[in-house]
C-alpha cells in the first residue's frame, strides 16, 4: 500500500472531508496531511468556481453601474465645457463599459490569479515563519493545507452568489466596511469623494468577516498539525502574516487615493 493511500476502513469521501473541516478540523487536516495528499485539487477547484461565480452573477448589475458612472462623469465634463452629449456618444460609451471583457472576463481572471497568488504567498510565508519558529515541514504540505483551509471562502462565495441572484443587488459593503461607509450614488461620489483615510479604513474592514476568522483559525490548526508547533506559536504566525499581507494589500488603495486626490486638485 502506498504512503498516500488510506486503509479501506478509514477512507473518507470528499463530502465527509468537507464536513470534517467544519466539525473536526484538526483530525481532518491530520488525515489529509498523512493519508490523502492527492485530494487537494478538489477544494482548489471548488474555490476557483466560487471565486468566479459571484463575478458572473453580478455582471449585469456591474455593467449597469459602470454605464451610470461613465455617463455621469462625461455629462459632468460636458456641463463644465458648456456642451451636451449626443445620443451616438452615449451609445458608444455604454457599449465600451458594458463589454463582456471588462465586466466578466478580466474580473474573473483577476479573481483566479489573486486566488492562486494568495495560496502561494500564504504557503511560502507559513513555511518561512514556521521554520524560524522551529517547525519542520515542506512547502507542498503547507500549500495543500492552505488550499483546504480556504473552505470558508468557498461557502462565502456560494452565499454571495445566492444573495446577488436572489436580491438583484451587488454586495456594496462587504465585511465590516458598512460601519464606516455606505454605498453612495454616482452623483455623491463626484460631489464628495471619500477621503484617503476613509478609503483605507473601509478597504481594511471589508476584509474582516466571520469567514476570515474561520479561515485564520483553520490555518492555525493546520500549522499545528503540519509543522508540529505549539498552538500559541501557530496563532502568532498566522496573525502576523495576515497583518503583514493585509497591510501590503492596502497599498494600492492608498496609492490610488493619493493619485485621485492629485487629479481632483488639478
Amino acid at each position: 500500500m502506498g504512503e498516500n493511500e488510506a486503509p479501506v476502513s478509514d477512507r473518507r469521501g470528499f463530502l465527509r472531508l468537507l464536513w470534517g473541516m467544519i466539525a473536526h478540523p484538526r483530525n481532518t487536516l491530520k488525515y489529509l496531511n498523512e493519508r490523502a495528499k492527492s485530494l487537494w485539487w478538489l477544494p482548489a477547484l471548488l474555490a476557483v468556481l466560487m471565486a468566479v461565480l459571484p463575478v458572473v452573477a453580478g455582471a449585469p448589475l456591474t455593467a449597469e453601474q459602470a454605464r451610470e458612472a461613465v455617463l455621469a462623469s462625461q455629462e459632468r465634463i460636458a456641463e463644465q465645457q458648456g456642451t451636451e452629449l449626443s445620443e451616438e456618444q452615449r451609445a458608444q460609451m455604454e457599449g465600451m463599459v458594458a463589454s463582456p471583457l471588462l465586466i466578466v472576463v478580466f474580473p474573473a481572471i483577476g479573481a483566479l490569479v489573486g486566488l492562486v497568488i494568495g495560496w502561494i504567498t500564504w504557503s511560502g510565508s507559513l513555511y518561512l515563519a514556521g521554520m524560524v519558529f522551529g517547525g519542520r515541514s515542506t512547502f507542498g504540505a503547507l500549500f495543500r493545507t492552505v488550499v483546504w483551509t480556504w473552505w470558508p471562502y468557498v461557502l462565502r462565495g456560494l452565499l454571495q452568489t445566492g444573495y446577488i441572484l436572489g436580491t438583484g443587488q451587488l454586495i456594496t459593503n462587504p465585511g465590516l466596511s458598512g460601519l464606516v461607509s455606505r454605498a453612495p450614488s454616482v452623483e455623491e461620489m463626484f460631489a464628495a469623494p471619500p477621503s484617503l483615510g476613509q478609503l483605507a479604513l473601509s478597504s481594511f474592514l471589508a476584509q474582516i468577516d466571520l469567514f476570515l476568522l474561520w479561515r485564520l483559525a483553520l490555518m492555525a490548526v493546520g500549522v499545528v498539525v503540519v509543522m508540529r508547533l505549539r498552538r500559541r506559536k501557530a496563532i502568532a504566525i498566522v496573525l502576523g502574516i495576515w497583518l503583514l499581507l493585509t497591510g501590503l494589500g492596502l497599498l494600492p488603495t492608498v496609492v490610488g487615493g493619493l493619485f485621485s486626490g492629485m487629479v481632483a486638485g488639478i
